[in-house]
C-alpha cells in the first residue's frame, strides 16, 4: 500500500512539472528572428516580447563583461552587499581624499555591476576633475581628462541607454578642455591627439564640437529611442548642443580665426539655436511650450486685450479707478512712486496695493453689457491663456537666456561685428608688443562698428541686455586701460557712453584696479602662448 501511494506520488509530481513546463516554454519561447528567404520568424514567447518592447535584451543592455559575470557568480548570490560594502569604502576614500583608493574600488564595483550608472559617471567625474588636478604638468593632467571621459564612453558601451552617462562625455569633453584654467594648453593638446581624435580632421578637433557630438547623442537616445529624461529639464537638455557651438565659434576668433570658418560656425549656431526656440519642449507643469513663441503670444495677447476693449471703450480704466478710490492716502502714495525710488515699506505697501486694484480678465468681461459678457468671456479666456503662455515661455527662456544668444547668433554673422573682433585681437596683439597707437586705433575702430550696429533696428535691443553689456563694457575697459597708459581718458562724445551707463561702473579705484590687473594678467597669458 505505501509502494503504491509512493509511486502515484511521483506520477502526479511528474504531471505537474509537465504541466508547468508547457506555460513556461510558451511564455519564455525565443524570437526566430527572419528566415532564410527574409520573411519575418516567431516574435517568440510573451516574456521575449516584453523584453523586446522594454529594451532589456542583452544586445539592448550594452556588451557582456564575462569577468563581471564569473566574479557576480563567486558572490553566491551576496552581489547586493558586496555592492553596499565597497560603496561605503568608496565614500571613505572619498572622504580622505585618497583617489587611488577610490578609483579602485570604483572599479570594483563597476566589476560586479558593469550597468550601475552612478559609478560609471562619479569614476568618470573623478579622474577628469579629482586625479586630474594632483599632477603638476598640465600634460600630465590632460592624460587623467582624457582617462576619465575614455572611461565614461567605455560606460555607454554597457550601458547604451544611459542619456546621463552618454551626456556626461559631452560635458566632461566641452567643458574640461575648453573651461578649465588650462583651457589654451589642453584645446592644443586636444588638437594635436591622434590617438583620441583618430580619422577625425582636423578641423573637427575641437572639444566643443566633439562635446556637441556627444549632447546630439544623448538628444538621439531621448528623440528616437524614447528613452525618459527623468528629472532633466528639457529646457536646459536641448540647449547644450547649440550652446556648444556657439562656444566654439567664440573660441575660434579668440584663436584668431575670422574667415569663412568663423561666419560658417556662427551661421551653424544661429540655426542650430532657431531650432532650440522652435522645439516642442515639456515645462514642469507639463505644458508643451516653443521658446521662440514669446512674441507671437504676446501679439495675441494684445489682439485680445484690443478686441475686449473695444466691446466697451474705457470700462477696464473705469473699473481701476473705482477700485483706486478705496485705497488710503498711503497707499496710493506707495503706488505711484516710481518703482526705483521706493522705500523697503513702500515696495511692501504698493505690493498689497496693487494686488487691490488688479482687475482681472474675467471681472473686467463680467462687467461689459449683458449682450456682449459671452463675446467678452471668450475673449478673457483667450486673453488669459495667451498671457500664461507668454509668461511661462519667458520664464523658461531667462534660464537659458534664450533672446542673448538668438541676438549673438544673428549679430556675429555679420560682415561689421566679425571686422570688429579681428580689429580688437589685432589690437591685443599690438598692447602686447607695446604698439599702444596702433592698439587704440584698432580700438577706435572696433568700438564705432559695434555702436554702429546696436543703433540699428534689427539689434537695438542688444543694450538691454546684461549680457551683452557686461561683454562691452570688458572692452571698453581694455580701451580705457591703452587710454590710460597714453595719458588720455574717455572723450566726451564716446560712441558708447550709454553702455557704461547702464553697466555696473568701474570709478571705484579698487575695483577697477583689480579688473585693470585682470586684463593685464590675461594680456601676458597671452603673449606666453604666442
Amino acid at each position: 500500500m505505501h509502494k503504491s501511494r509512493s509511486f502515484r506520488n511521483k506520477i502526479i509530481y511528474t504531471l505537474c512539472i509537465i504541466f508547468l513546463m508547457i506555460p513556461m516554454f510558451l511564455l519564455s519561447q525565443p524570437s526566430s528572428g527572419r528566415g532564410s528567404g527574409g520573411e519575418h520568424g516567431s516574435p517568440g514567447g510573451l516574456l521575449e516580447r516584453l523584453r523586446s518592447e522594454d529594451k532589456i535584451n542583452v544586445e539592448d543592455v550594452g556588451e557582456v563583461n564575462m569577468t563581471a559575470e564569473t566574479v557576480r557568480l563567486g558572490t553566491f548570490g551576496l552581489n547586493g552587499v558586496a555592492q553596499m560594502m565597497l560603496w561605503q569604502k568608496a565614500e571613505e576614500a572619498k572622504k580622505k581624499k585618497d583617489w587611488s583608493t577610490l578609483a579602485a574600488t570604483l572599479n570594483q564595483l563597476i566589476i560586479l555591476n558593469p550597468h550601475l550608472e552612478s559609478v560609471w559617471r562619479f569614476q568618470g567625474w573623478n579622474l577628469a576633475y579629482n586625479v586630474s588636478v594632483e599632477c603638476d604638468n598640465y600634460k600630465d593632467r590632460y592624460e587623467w581628462v582624457k582617462r576619465g571621459i575614455r572611461f565614461l564612453e567605455s560606460g555607454t558601451k554597457y550601458n547604451p541607454r544611459s542619456i546621463r552617462i552618454t551626456w556626461d562625455v559631452g560635458w566632461t569633453t566641452a567643458q574640461k578642455i575648453s573651461r578649465s584654467d588650462e583651457r589654451v594648453q589642453f584645446r592644443q593638446l586636444f588638437r594635436e591627439d591622434d590617438e583620441f581624435n583618430k580619422d577625425r580632421p582636423l578641423e573637427e578637433r575641437d572639444s566643443w564640437i566633439v562635446g556637441r557630438l556627444w549632447y546630439r547623442k544623448a538628444e538621439a537616445l531621448n528623440e528616437k529611442e524614447g528613452v525618459d529624461l527623468g528629472t532633466i529639464s528639457p529646457t536646459l537638455f536641448f540647449s547644450y548642443a547649440p550652446n556648444a557651438q556657439a562656444y566654439y565659434s567664440d573660441n575660434i576668433e579668440q584663436d584668431g580665426i575670422f574667415d569663412h570658418r568663423a561666419r560658417r560656425a556662427w551661421e551653424t549656431f544661429s540655426a542650430e539655436w532657431k531650432a532650440f526656440g522652435e522645439k516642442e519642449l515639456d515645462s514642469a507643469t507639463g505644458d508643451k511650450m516653443r521658446l521662440e513663441d514669446e512674441e507671437k503670444e504676446r501679439a495675441k495677447a494684445d489682439m485680445y486685450r484690443e478686441q475686449l476693449e473695444a466691446l466697451s471703450p474705457g470700462l477696464y480704466q473705469r473699473l481701476v479707478d473705482t477700485k483706486r478710490a478705496r485705497l488710503t492716502p498711503l497707499e496710493l502714495e506707495a503706488v505711484d512712486t516710481p518703482f526705483e525710488e521706493r522705500t523697503a515699506d513702500q515696495h511692501n505697501i504698493a505690493s498689497d496695493a496693487s494686488e487691490k486694484i488688479r482687475v482681472s480678465n474675467e471681472e473686467w468681461a463680467g462687467n461689459l453689457p449683458p449682450d456682449l459678457r459671452t463675446k467678452g468671456m471668450e475673449l478673457a479666456k483667450l486673453l488669459d491663456a495667451a498671457s500664461q503662455q507668454a509668461q511661462l515661455i519667458r520664464r523658461y527662456r531667462m534660464i537659458v537666456n534664450y533672446k542673448f544668444w538668438r541676438l549673438r547668433g544673428q549679430l556675429e554673422k555679420t560682415d561689421e561685428i566679425m571686422e570688429a573682433r579681428r580689429l580688437i585681437y589685432e589690437a591685443d596683439i599690438a598692447f602686447m608688443d607695446g604698439d599702444l597707437v596702433s592698439a587704440k586705433d584698432n580700438y577706435d575702430a572696433a568700438l564705432r562698428l559695434w555702436n554702429q550696429m546696436i543703433r540699428t533696428e534689427q539689434f537695438d535691443e542688444i543694450i538691454d541686455e546684461e549680457m551683452f553689456g557686461s561683454d562691452l563694457r570688458e572692452l571698453i575697459d581694455k580701451y580705457e586701460i591703452i587710454l590710460s597708459q597714453l595719458n588720455q581718458t574717455l572723450p566726451a562724445d564716446f560712441p558708447l557712453r550709454e553702455v557704461l551707463e547702464r553697466t555696473s561702473p568701474t570709478d571705484d579705484a579698487l575695483l577697477y584696479d583689480m579688473r585693470r590687473r585682470l586684463i593685464q594678467d590675461e594680456q601676458r597669458g597671452f603673449q606666453m602662448i604666442q
